[in-house]
């Protein structure tokens, strides 16, 4: 079967094709034109050589999403709601959303996604406990219908007080509304978040519809060019879950595809522990725009759904991802008091970084990697872009001369060194602030510019072992065809232990399990597998841990031992003779698709010594800027590289889509699956 996977990023749209008849991997990098995704996704499948009829599953990661919610480009969304809560979003948990906040003099409340004028009040009421004490009146509702026809809004949350236990009366306002305006897109608060915490429910029903019709729009069109091009099989979105979405049905979660992009590559790095036998990971995902990192305990990515994104709530299933505004295109500033800043704001693909010559005159951390010499003046970008050292020379002069420097190598230095603090910073949010030491974990680097910083990240942390997998610039691509379909569902049921029977806490896990599985059989996935979680907390606490739910016939009992075990692992302290309480349960289906082999693996070019093929890979050697200059620095291409071959830093390792540093007291060697490794030597 022949696969295609295509993650389209803010500076470049990756692609890699899986040739079944070849049994090999291609990739091809093309440049991301914002606001024209869809063209460039289809510019990537144009430059196949082969008849997309005969595909059988794209898969797509996408930004969209994205950056409509963090640029403030979605649709007019109103708002109805339960008589007395217009005011939810604004009111909150009446606490700064951001912990950071707490110090910071100039913090200003984001203003909610949908204003005042358009949330409305209707006159309805679910009780707690799922019963209707107001039903909603279709005379009531289509008089809404009009008035947000008037008033010209494109999409509408509904959200009533307690529909996560009961959503008729949500799902009767939808009926009278998508019967008077047939093209709103409306999202329902039970089926985005069937849960209560009303403040959290609300603002991801918000954010589910204010994002609904463009990324509706989106996939439409990809859709429709599918089509005209005869292609008939599976067409998927990356979920944040870390599982896919069917493009082909109506998406009406499109919140579940804010890190459709990162998660491509945790998927991708949790295959990769498989096959090297690897238990924990950091990935580390470096692009041109931003850096995306998560953290892998035994194989299995940490999945969290209380997220804030662009400063809201977000109550949704998605891989613990934190990303920074550090990137290859990440901008070098000077702010008013005359301090070096690199980031959050990115040159991009267009103008992009200075020595691209497109127009950029900015300095880029990749400017500062070329000054450095760390990428070679003969380098070409993406494999076409061609390079212009002395376009980064001008840009990093005037940045040092402008705080007080002379020495542009030294500015180059710098800004490098200060992305790179601010990745090490991202990484301990994810590891030790939780309690998970980084020198347990190997790093995974990937994405354009990650394998360029991944040892001098590592070094910071203590971290002797990095890995740069095969096609590391189009590793999130790769991700996407080693994906699953996965569903997930919810419900809300608090109960003690105490007063917990398994009995019937095994029937809501059956109910939970029927829709999801029998969705994925219609599709066509047989194997299938379920799993069980319960969100647990000790009796008044507001906070929850979800732990999985065993299949054994103590699982209740062995559930609630589990919860003093991840509470004190997480909290350092537990308390086993205070009461707990079940307060979630969950499940998530997920169906097996048919995935690639890792990696081809044609056989090599044999050498009797493994300094004569280390010889046939040098390309030259060149001045690079470490700490100190190396005058005869050695410059390897990555594919000609023997698996008996051992590079000593300081060296450089190129291949198409990235560039590794090798830095002096580190080693590299390449694996039989021509995976490059970088050790602690000595």
């Amino acid at each position: 079967m022949h696969l295609v996977g295509i993650d389209t990023g803010g500076t470049f749209t990756d692609l890699v094709f899986y040739d079944e008849n070849e049994g090999a991997m291609k990739v091809a990098k093309f440049l991301t034109v914002r606001g024209r995704e869809d063209e460039v996704f289809l510019e990537a499948l144009g430059s196949l050589d082969f008849d997309i009829a005969s595909v059988g599953r794209i898969t797509h990661g996408t930004t969209v999403g994205t950056n409509a919610l963090l640029e403030n480009t979605g649709a007019r969304t109103a708002l109805l709601t339960t008589s007395g809560f217009r005011d939810v979003l604004e009111i909150g948990r009446t606490q700064r959303l951001v912990p950071q906040s707490l110090f910071d003099s100039k913090f200003i409340r984001p203003k909610p996604l949908v204003p005042r004028e358009l949330r409305f009040e209707v006159a309805e009421r679910i009780l707690a406990d799922g019963s209707v004490e107001i039903a909603v009146q279709d005379d009531e509702i289509l008089r809404q219908a009009e008035r947000l026809r008037e008033l010209g809004v494109q999409a509408v949350a509904v959200c009533y007080l307690h529909a996560y236990a009961n959503g008729d009366n949500e799902s009767k306002t939808a009926e009278n509304l998508r019967r008077k305006l047939p093209e709103l897109f409306t999202s329902l608060s039970h089926e985005v978040v069937p849960e209560y915490r009303e403040y959290e429910r609300f603002s991801t029903t918000v954010i589910n519809a204010y994002l609904g019709p463009k990324i509706r729009d989106y996939v439409a069109r990809l859709n429709t060019a599918l089509q005209n091009k005869k292609y008939r099989s599976s067409f998927f979105i990356m979920a944040s879950n870390g599982g896919m979405l069917d493009a082909k049905k109506d998406l009406l979660f499109p919140v579940q595809t804010i890190l459709s992009g990162p998660a491509g590559g945790v998927v991708g790095s949790v295959a990769l522990a498989e096959e090297l036998g690897l238990d924990h990971l950091i990935t580390y995902d470096m692009g041109g725009t931003s850096t995306d990192v998560c953290l892998v305990r035994d194989r299995q990515p940490i999945v969290t759904r209380n997220n804030m994104v662009a400063s809201f709530p977000l109550n949704a299933s998605q891989l613990q991802i934190n990303t920074v505004g550090a990137g290859g295109g990440s901008i070098a500033w000077r702010d008013e008091d005359g301090v070096l800043n690199v980031g959050p704001k990115s040159a991009g693909s267009r103008p992009g970084p200075a020595c691209y010559d497109f127009g950029g005159v900015e300095p880029t951390v990749t400017d500062a990697n070329l000054v450095l010499s760390r990428i070679g003046p003969r380098t070409l970008m993406a494999g076409k872009i061609k390079l212009h050292p002395g376009k980064a020379e001008k840009v990093l002069e005037d940045l040092a001369r402008s705080v007080g420097m002379d020495d542009t190598v030294s500015m180059a230095r710098g800004v490098v060194d200060i992305a790179v603090a601010k990745m090490v910073s991202s990484i301990r949010e994810i590891s030790i602030e939780r309690g998970f030491d980084p020198r347990e974990h190997v790093l995974v680097a990937y994405g354009g510019a990650g394998p360029l910083h991944a040892a001098l990240i590592a070094g910071h942390l203590s971290i002797t072992h990095v890995i740069v997998p095969r096609f590391p610039g189009n590793f999130s691509a790769l991700g996407l065809l080693l994906a699953d379909v996965i569903q997930e569902n919810i419900r809300t049921h608090i109960v003690g232990f105490d007063k917990a029977g398994a009995p019937s806490i095994e029937r809501i896990f059956d109910e939970l399990i029927s829709r999801p599985a029998a969705q994925l059989r219609s599709a066509g996935l047989k194997d299938l597998c379920c799993l069980r979680y319960a969100d647990v907390r000790y009796s008044g606490q507001a906070f929850e841990l979800t732990i999985p739910v065993s299949e054994s016939g103590d699982w209740l009992e062995t559930l609630e031992r589990d919860f003093h075990v991840r509470y004190e692992e997480r909290y350092g302290h537990c308390h086993p003779d205070d009461p707990a309480e079940i307060v979630t349960l969950r499940v998530r289906v997920i169906g097996a698709v048919d995935k690639p082999p890792w990696v081809d693996k044609p056989p090599r070019a044999e050498s009797s010594v493994a300094n004569d093929g280390l010889e046939a890979a040098l390309l030259e050697s060149r001045l690079v800027h470490f700490s100190e200059p190396v005058l005869d620095c050695r410059v390897y291409q990555r594919d000609l590289i023997p698996a008996d071959g051992e590079i000593q830093g300081s060296a450089v390792v190129e291949e198409y889509g990235a560039v590794t540093l090798v830095p002096p007291g580190w080693m590299a060697t390449v694996d039989d699956s021509r995976h490059l490794h970088l050790n602690v030597s000595g």
